[in-house]
């Protein structure tokens, strides 16, 4: 038997298998678009497209390390598309409240008066962003500025198996990073952890809501974790009631 046939013919198979192994895991470990889509049509599809605008009810519960309530927070917000605008209105201590960004720039009312404090006025922009991109999620992850990079499965809170992205955007200002967890099976999002100021958050999704058809978030609970990634404590729990969504 011609012995350089056979290890010609070995060395082919051999090489073949590894081919047929490297494109398997390939397959195996989905590209972040990938699991955005999944869980864009997991949300209601391309529907989200045709919203107009959406007022809801945010009540906000802070709570100290020791489980007791630290301060309630009632807000309404509107989002607008063509063109977008973020309004939240609010109470603070006796003083009606009105924050409004657009594309004309934000706007502060106390009391119907106007607020030009330059550092007020970025801190209320912060909140007006923060307001948007926390609530109209997955949707919002599908903006050019986003870098994405797939961590892998992972258990959120031990128990619930999800796909782990991380999620940055390189021309921010902060150094924020986020990691979004999607349900490995209904590619729902489940859950979104934050770096913020070295502080690390995780928010649960607990509940959805099932006016919209777009199963936006009912109900969440925000952890403080600690250097370990270990629950410290329930720092807030937040409820949304949706007051009407209107759509093109």
């Amino acid at each position: 038997m011609n012995t350089h046939f056979v290890f010609t013919q070995l060395w082919k198979r051999l090489n073949f298998g590894l081919l047929l192994f490297f494109i398997w895991n390939c397959q195996s470990e989905p590209t972040p678009d990938q699991i955005l889509q999944k869980s864009i049509q997991a949300h209601g599809g391309e529907t989200w497209k045709n919203a107009s605008s959406i007022s809801y009810l945010k009540h906000t519960t802070l709570l100290d390390k020791n489980g007791f309530v630290e301060k309630k927070v009632l807000q309404k917000i509107t989002h607008q598309w063509n063109p977008f605008q973020t309004k939240i209105e609010w109470e603070n201590q006796g003083t009606k409240q009105l924050a409004i960004l657009n594309q004309s720039g934000v706007r502060l009312y106390h009391n119907d008066e106007l607020q030009s404090d330059s550092s007020l006025i970025e801190k209320t922009k912060k909140n007006l962003n923060a307001a948007f991109y926390v609530f109209w999620q997955p949707f919002k992850l599908q903006e050019n500025a986003v870098h994405f990079e797939y961590i892998g499965q992972e258990k959120l809170l031990d128990s619930i198996l999800t796909h782990k992205l991380k999620v940055y955007y390189p021309n921010a200002k902060n150094d924020d990073l986020w990691y979004f967890y999607f349900d490995v099976s209904s590619f729902r999002l489940l859950a979104t952890e934050v770096n913020h100021d070295q502080r690390v958050s995780l928010i649960t999704n607990e509940s959805v809501e099932s006016q919209t058809g777009l199963f936006l978030n009912k109900t969440r609970n925000s952890y403080f974790l600690d250097s370990l990634g270990s629950i410290q404590y329930l720092r807030a729990t937040y409820k949304y009631d949706i007051i009407e969504f209107i759509r093109d």
